[in-house]
C-alpha cells in the first residue's frame, strides 16, 4: 500500500525528493509523502494508480501546501477530469506539497482489514498494556477478523480472534457464553483498578496457526498477563505500567514500569502454565478455595517475578493439592451430613413428644366419657329397667359441662400442637440457612425433606395427618354427644305430653321384644 501512495505522488512530482511516513491502526490507514509539485497528472493515469481497498472501506486522498492548504481533495466515488486537476495544481507548481491518503475502516461481520502489516505491528508494539486491553475489548465484540493485505502476513487464531491472509476461509469463530461470567468472578475475587470489561484471557490465547510471529507473541505476552491478572490479589493496570500482587504462602509483588508493549519480557515459556492455571481456577467451582491453593502455590514456585516465569511442574502441584483438599473436604461434608440428619432427628423426637400428648389427651378425654357414661347412666339403665328415666335433667346438665371441658382440652391440646408445629418449623428453616453455604440446594432438599407438610408420606405431612383426623374424631365424638343430650333434654321437658307417652311405650314394647 506504502509503494502505491508513492507511485502515486510520482505523477505529481520529482521522484527524488519524495519520502513517506505511515501509520496503521484497527481504523484508520493513513500514508504522507512530501514531494515537489512539479507536474500534473492526467485523470487517466490518477486512477489507475488508485490502491485497491476493501469494498467496506472509504478512502480520502488530499494535496496540501506547506501552510496546510488544500489544493486537491477527493473521495472515493468522485469523477476526477483533466480541467478540475490543472485549476488546482497549475499556481504552486515547483512548490513543497504533502500528498495525504487515508482510509477508514469499518467493520464488516467481524472482519477489519489490515494493509501495511509491517506498520501496524510496529504500531501494536507501541501500545501501552492499558491502550492494548482497550483497543481490543472495544472491537472484539462476538468475534473479531483481522485480513491481512500485504505479503508479509502470518496466520493464527483464538477462540475469538483470527489473523488471515487476503481472501483465505476463516474457521468459525464464536466467545464461549458460559465462560462470559468469569469477568464477574474476577471482580468478586480479586482487587483491581483496570477495566477489563469483556477480554478474557482465552480471547488471547493462540490455538492454532504460527506462533513465531511478532503479532503472535504479543498475543502470547497479553495472554500471559491477563492470565496473572486474574489470579492475583491485586492488579493494577494503567499507561505507566502493571502492578500485580499475589499473596501466598510468600508475597509476589511486582512493578512493570513500562510504557510499551515492546519493552516488556514476559516468560512466553509460561504462557500455557498461567492459562491453565486461570482457566482450572474459574472452571468447576470451588473458585475461592482453587484461587487460594493456586496462589499459595504460584509463589512458591515463581522463578523470576518480573518475566512471570513458573516452575514447569507448577500446574500440576496445583492439581495434586486440591485432590488433597478435596479428600478433606469429603470428610468435612459427611460430617456435616451426619450432623444435620442427628439434629433433624432430636427435632422429630420432640414434635413426636408433642403429638404424643395430643393423642394421649384424646385417649384420656375418651376413657373419661366413657367413664361418665357407664357410671352416671347405664348402671342406672341397668338397675332401674328404666331406659328414659336414667337421662335426668341433671344428668344432662353435668353431661354438657363434661362436654364442654372436653372442647376446651381439644381446643387448648390442638393449639399446643401447632404451636410447637410453628416452633418446630422455624428450627427446621434456621437450620437450613445455617448450612447454606456448606451443601448444594438439591442436598439441603433431600436432607429436610421431612420437614415439607405438602408433601405425603413426610414425617410433617404426618404430624398434619394426625393432629386433622384426631381433631375431627375428638371434635365428632363431642357434636352427636351433645345433639343425644339435646335429644334427651327436649325428650324430658315434653315427658308429660300423650304424643311422648305414646312414642315412650312404643320403644319400651319393642325393646321388651327384643
Amino acid at each position: 500500500m506504502e509503494e502505491q501512495i508513492i507511485s502515486i505522488s510520482k505523477l505529481f512530482g520529482n521522484r527524488s525528493t519524495s519520502k513517506s511516513k505511515c501509520r496503521e491502526n484497527l481504523q484508520l490507514f493513513e500514508c504522507e509523502v512530501e514531494f515537489m509539485l512539479t507536474k500534473r497528472p492526467s485523470a487517466d493515469d490518477f486512477h489507475r494508480m488508485l490502491p485497491t481497498i476493501a469494498r467496506r472501506d472509504n478512502w480520502r486522498l488530499r494535496l496540501l501546501t506547506d501552510a496546510g492548504e488544500d489544493l486537491f481533495d477527493v473521495r472515493r466515488g468522485a469523477n476526477i477530469n483533466v480541467d478540475y486537476i490543472e485549476s488546482k495544481l497549475d499556481p504552486y507548481i515547483d512548490s513543497e506539497v504533502r500528498l495525504v491518503y487515508n482510509i477508514d475502516k469499518s467493520k464488516e461481520d467481524g472482519m477489519l482489514t489490515i494493509y501495511e502489516y509491517s506498520i501496524f505491528l510496529d504500531y501494536m508494539q507501541s501500545l501501552c498494556v492499558a491502550d492494548f486491553i482497550s483497543l481490543y475489548q472495544k472491537n472484539l465484540d462476538d468475534k473479531l477478523i483481522l485480513e491481512i493485505w500485504s505479503s508479509d502476513a502470518e496466520d493464527f487464531s483464538s477462540s475469538s480472534i483470527a489473523v488471515v491472509r487476503r481472501g483465505e476461509s476463516v474457521l468459525q469463530l464464536s466467545r464461549d457464553d458460559k465462560k462470559i461470567p468469569r469477568i464477574d468472578e474476577h471482580k468478586a475475587y480479586c482487587q483491581w483498578n483496570h477495566q477489563l470489561s469483556d477480554l478474557l484471557p482465552e480471547d488471547l490465547r493462540i490455538i492454532q496457526g504460527n506462533k513465531s510471529g511478532r503479532l503472535a507473541q504479543i498475543f502470547d505476552q497479553m495472554c500471559l498477563l491477563l492470565s496473572a491478572l486474574y489470579v492475583a490479589d491485586f492488579s493494577s493496570v494503567d499507561k505507566s505500567g502493571i502492578k500485580i500482587k499475589l499473596a501466598g504462602f510468600r508475597m509476589v509483588d511486582t512493578i512493570i514500569s513500562s510504557a510499551k508493549i515492546s519493552d516488556i519480557s514476559f516468560d512466553l515459556q509460561s504462557v500455557e502454565q498461567w492459562y491453565n492455571i486461570y482457566d482450572w481456577c474459574y472452571t468447576g467451582g470451588y473458585t475461592t478455595d482453587r484461587l487460594s491453593i493456586a496462589r499459595n502455590l504460584i509463589s512458591l514456585n515463581c522463578l523470576d517475578v518480573n518475566k512471570l516465569t513458573l516452575n514447569s511442574s507448577t500446574f500440576d502441584a496445583i492439581k495434586s493439592n486440591f485432590k488433597i483438599f478435596e479428600k478433606e473436604n469429603v470428610r468435612q461434608y459427611i460430617k456435616v451430613r451426619n450432623e444435620v440428619s442427628k439434629t433433624l432427628l432430636d427435632l422429630q423426637d420432640k414434635v413426636n413428644s408433642t403429638v404424643e400428648t395430643f393423642t394421649g389427651n384424646f385417649r384420656k378425654d375418651v376413657v373419661g366419657l366413657g367413664t361418665f357414661f357407664l357410671t352416671l347412666v347405664v348402671v342406672r339403665v341397668v338397675s332401674r329397667g328404666d331406659w328414659f328415666g336414667g337421662f335426668t335433667t341433671q344428668i344432662v346438665a353435668l353431661s354438657f359441662i363434661f362436654v364442654i371441658l372436653s372442647a376446651v382440652v381439644l381446643y387448648y391440646s390442638r393449639r399446643t400442637l401447632e404451636i410447637q408445629e410453628k416452633l418446630y418449623m422455624k428450627h427446621y428453616e434456621l437450620l437450613r440457612s445455617r448450612y447454606n453455604a456448606l451443601l448444594s440446594k438439591q442436598e439441603l432438599d433431600e436432607l429436610f425433606e421431612d420437614g415439607d407438610p405438602n408433601k405425603v408420606g413426610t414425617h410433617s405431612n404426618y404430624i398434619q395427618w394426625q393432629k386433622d383426623v384426631y381433631t375431627w374424631i375428638w371434635g365428632g365424638a363431642l357434636f352427636v354427644f351433645s345433639i343425644f343430650l339435646i335429644l334427651v333434654w327436649c325428650y324430658n321437658i315434653f315427658a308429660s305430653t300423650n304424643i311422648v307417652r305414646i312414642i315412650k311405650s312404643i320403644i319400651a314394647c319393642c325393646i321388651q321384644n327384643i
